[in-house]
């Protein structure tokens, strides 16, 4: 084989791989999108897939955008995790994602410093990191997430809304960073599954909630309000399934 047919052969591999690159999106975060229109286009020509196989696609989209790239999502049937980074967006739109079952996943920009009213609630999440650009989680932002396994919350939020996370039944531990001051009533409400919270910070009682049960109005359930106000930092655990009236926790 003489040196030009080499070379030749390096140049067709070369021009493969960079055209590979390019249907591909460079990356984590998967296909590199710059309109609705493109990820219709784009999500037609995929197969059906699952929640754990998501189509990974990565667009900067304004608030406007948002509502057409849902209803792109939820047309084309198939299961998305949307990467945002680059986005200039400074919080998540009330709503913006509500019901969107086919998401999957969800890159938030780490220009955001709040997580809107609905903006997550029942959508097909499985896990979640939160920027640590963020420092308002709204009323249930992340309600009725049901696939939802893990949480990231950085140490630089403050508040947790109300039903923040309620009705997250797959959810198992959550650690609560030192920067949060404020969880609301039911931030964690019917969690059916979440046995193991750590708290790395101190939280004054008039801003947890109230003495009642976990549904009602104190974020957590059973007696770990207490234990908490008693305790201090530290991780506290129960049985599963919990008993919103009765679970008893116990400090590690």
């Amino acid at each position: 084989m003489n040196k030009k047919t080499i070379l030749g052969i390096a140049v067709i591999a070369l021009t493969v791989i960079v055209a590979f690159t390019a249907c591909s999106g460079s990356g984590g975060g998967g296909k590199s999108l710059n309109s609705a229109e493109a990820l219709k286009e784009y999500l037609d020509k995929q197969p059906a897939n699952s929640p754990d196989k998501p189509i990974k696609v990565a667009m900067k989209a304004n608030d406007m955008m948002i509502g057409q790239i849902v209803g792109v999502i939820v047309s084309a049937g198939k299961y998305v995790s949307l990467d945002l980074s680059g986005s200039p967006l400074t919080e998540i739109p009330r709503e913006a994602f509500r019901g969107c079952k086919m998401l999957a996943g969800i890159t938030i920009p780490d220009s955001v410093t709040s997580i809107g009213f609905l903006s997550f609630c029942q959508t097909g999440l499985t896990s979640i990191t939160i920027p640590n650009s963020v420092t308002y989680i709204d009323s249930s932002a992340f309600e009725r997430c049901t696939s939802l396994t893990g949480i990231t919350i950085p140490n630089s939020v403050t508040v947790i809304g109300d039903s923040a996370f309620g009705g997250c039944t797959s959810l198992t531990s959550v650690t609560i960073p030192n920067s949060v001051t404020k969880i609301d009533p039911g931030a964690f409400g019917g969690c059916d599954n979440l046995t193991s919270v750590t708290f790395q910070g101190t939280i004054a009682p008039d801003n947890l909630g109230e003495d009642y049960s976990f549904f009602v109005s104190s974020p957590f359930p059973g007696d770990l309000r207490d234990k908490y106000l008693a305790g201090g930092i530290g991780t506290y655990t129960t049985t599963a399934p919990v008993d919103w009236n009765d679970s008893i926790w116990t400090k590690q």
